[in-house]
């Protein structure tokens, strides 16, 4: 029978006595443990590869779907754009409609019988008018209720002629909107006694 011959190149004795072999100890044994644990990570990462590229690919795929279907609507989302500025200033000239129909409302008010309007100019803020009283009652009337008014500020009435058969024709011109308060007189000291 052939004998048996065991050759071990580390020293099993002194292995634990000199730091060479504390070394060489520690990773036979725990550095084995390290290795299985740093190929499972790498192992990991290798797959998660697999699954990052795939979700990679399918969000490229899905951007671009998504691009071609903004680019196939970009025509309707202009032509939307474009109505909504359209009833935008629609609904400016509906809202702006109400005060020349206030200011309508107003030169009835303090227009009496005998008066009439040639023409009349509403602006944002004011109006201008040419009118034609026939009897000097009327005229005096109109300039009564121009007075009564406050909604109406800065009130002149210029060039008046009077034409035996038409009448009295003046023009007006006045502001609209609220009266300006008077400011207050400063009282003047009393005297002592």
């Amino acid at each position: 029978m052939p004998a048996e011959i065991l050759i071990n190149l580390i020293g099993q004795e002194d292995l634990s006595h000199t730091p060479q072999g504390r070394i060489v100890q520690w990773a036979m044994t725990y550095g084995r443990y390290i290795m299985i644990l740093t190929e499972v990570v790498v192992l990991g990462a290798f797959v998660s590869r697999f699954t990052l590229d795939r979700k990679l690919t399918d969000l490229k795929e899905e951007i671009t779907q998504k691009q071609a279907i903004i680019e196939a609507n970009a025509e309707l989302e202009t032509q939307i754009r474009i109505a909504q500025t359209r009833i935008d200033q629609v609904k400016k000239l509906i809202d702006a409609q109400a005060q020349p129909k206030n200011t309508l409302s107003l030169v009835e008010s303090f227009l009496p019988l005998d008066v009439y309007l040639e023409s009349l100019d509403i602006k944002q803020n004011g109006l201008n008018a040419k009118a034609t009283a026939k009897t000097t009652g009327g005229f005096a009337q109109l300039l009564a209720n121009l007075k009564a008014l406050k909604q109406l500020t800065n009130v002149s009435i210029g060039s008046i002629q009077r034409t035996p058969l038409v009448g009295i024709q003046f023009d007006i011109k006045a502001n609209i909107g609220p009266q300006q308060p008077e400011k207050p007189k400063p009282e003047e000291p009393k005297e002592k006694e």
